[in-house]
């Protein structure tokens, strides 16, 4: 079985786990097999008469992943979704969160922030926009940061309420 990451609408989006990408037009790619099946949903493959040539086509993450290490009887074609592709650079890049526990109303430092792989939070390149700003809310180590959690200005409104809400 060859993994072919099929990358024609992202042509920058590549992945450490496949042994093609390829930027051909998809008529061209599934014109190799006798049948492409989609298979985000396969739960079993199918079992064919020898000699055909079958491709199985998964466009989710979770699903190429699943499949990419089973012994299916045809290539596996991966052509990510839009939902794909976001975590895919999602994972490739950097996210600030919090090093310890910080209360609404802190301001963030460079001490009170760091850097983890992936993440759903800021990527690191904003970490100059958020040093000198106040949280909104309490957050525990560990915490994403995102511009939701912090004032818009830098040394913001320190005064919060009970729920974290500014006064």
């Amino acid at each position: 079985m060859r993994r072919i990451l099929l990358r024609a609408e992202t042509p920058d989006l590549t992945i450490e786990t496949v042994d093609e990408a390829t930027d051909e037009p998809f008529e061209r790619i599934f014109a190799r097999y006798d049948a492409v099946i989609p298979a985000d949903q396969l739960s079993d493959p199918p079992i064919v008469a020898d000699g055909i040539r079958l491709a199985f086509l998964t466009m989710d993450l979770d699903s190429f992943e699943r499949l990419r290490n089973t012994d299916l009887p045809g290539d596996l074609l991966f052509k990510p979704s839009p939902v794909a592709r976001l975590d895919l650079l999602r994972a490739s890049r950097s996210t600030l969160v919090t090093t310890r526990e910080i209360k609404a109303g802190d301001l963030l430092t460079e001490d009170s922030l760091t850097e983890v792989p992936g993440g759903i939070g800021l990527s690191t390149d904003f970490k100059h926009q958020v040093v000198g700003r106040r949280v909104l809310y309490d957050m525990p180590e560990g915490a994403a940061i995102d511009f939701g959690f912090i004032s818009e200005d830098e040394d913001g409104p320190s005064r919060t309420g009970r729920r974290g809400e500014l006064m």
